[in-house]
């Protein structure tokens, strides 16, 4: 199933149960009076974020969730069931809009938020009973639920991602440092979804690497691209290849203004020459590596976990 970091759902709580008509009728009482009882409320909809998501692929195809409805009043007084409340799960890291307005924000596994209510139970004919109204033949239908269309972003909690211009070695940078598989190939757009990796440092804390396509080569985002993903990162490796003969700087001014929109105030960036002689680095790059002889390789990963684990850097 493709990565999927956007969805639009509609979401609708459930509809009141109707109130009842109805009068008591027994034997040796003819004319006992209204007994209807009240329709039950209309079930919830609620996003909860579940650890067992971790993209919101499930909404490719799911996009309408609807709550139970309340069951309507019945005779003898007896009030309608409750509808049963609907529990959507969305990954951790997922925010609400509607009408584009950020509504929630669900960070950590068990949050949950209410985004569409369910409407109110009807009233039956016994409520309307009075000295001077015996026999009323009023009630109240059930209320629908409230409805919406909602669009759900996932950023995931990546620590560091890769970026650059198709071609720059970023699948490849990702697969030496963490050895996650990734697409590599001579040829620009490989990479057409994030892909991710693991990080430990002699500590065994673990950080989240991540791989972000979607620019164009001239530093515009692709259709479809994943660039939220950059949002949380706290670190940006850059890759710029040294093998390109276009002057480094206009590439990394394309990149770096293509990604402004989604990167944090605060994230450091490292621009990263690939395919480079790491002990003589151009002067335009923190770091170099020479990803296929694997030279530098490790001094990257051991800068990176040592400023991931720094404290201040959150």
């Amino acid at each position: 199933m493709p990565f999927t970091d956007t969805a639009r759902i509609h979401v609708e709580g459930g509809h009141g149960g109707g109130g009842c008509l109805s009068f008591r009728r027994e034997k040796y009482i003819p004319k006992g009076g209204p007994d209807g009882g009240n329709g039950g409320r209309g079930g919830d909809v609620l996003l909860v974020a579940d650890d067992d998501h971790v993209d919101l692929s499930l909404f490719r195809h799911a996009v309408h969730h609807k709550a139970r409805p309340g069951m309507p009043g019945e005779g003898r007084g007896k009030h309608g069931k409750a509808g049963a409340d609907l529990e959507v799960p969305v990954p951790p890291g997922t925010r609400v809009l509607r009408d584009d307005e950020v509504i929630a924000r669900l960070n950590d596994a068990g949050d949950r938020v209410l985004v569409a209510r369910g409407g109110e139970g009807g009233v039956g004919n016994r409520a309307f009973k009075s000295s001077t109204h015996r026999t009323p033949r009023e009630t109240v239908p059930g209320m629908p639920g409230e409805a919406a269309w909602l669009t759900l972003e996932f950023i995931s909690p990546v620590d560091a991602v890769i970026v650059g211009l198709p071609n720059a070695g970023k699948s490849a940078l990702l697969h030496a440092l963490t050895g996650a598989a990734a697409t590599v190939a001579p040829y620009p757009h490989s990479t057409r979804e994030p892909a991710f990796g693991p990080l430990t440092d002699d500590y065994a804390n673990l950080y989240l690497v991540a791989d972000v396509p979607g620019l164009a080569e001239d530093g515009t985002p692709r259709p479809r691209a994943h660039l939220a993903q950059v949002e949380n990162a706290r670190l940006i490796l850059h890759c710029v290849s040294e093998e390109d003969p276009e002057p480094a700087g206009d590439r990394i001014a394309r990149v770096r203004q293509g990604i402004a929109p989604f990167r944090r105030d605060d994230a450091t960036e490292w621009v990263v020459a690939t395919f480079s002689d790491p002990d003589n680095a151009p002067s335009w790059a923190d770091r170099a590596v020479e990803i296929v002889l694997d030279a530098g390789v490790d001094d990257l990963r051991d800068a990176v976990t040592g400023f991931l684990a720094a404290p201040g850097v959150t």
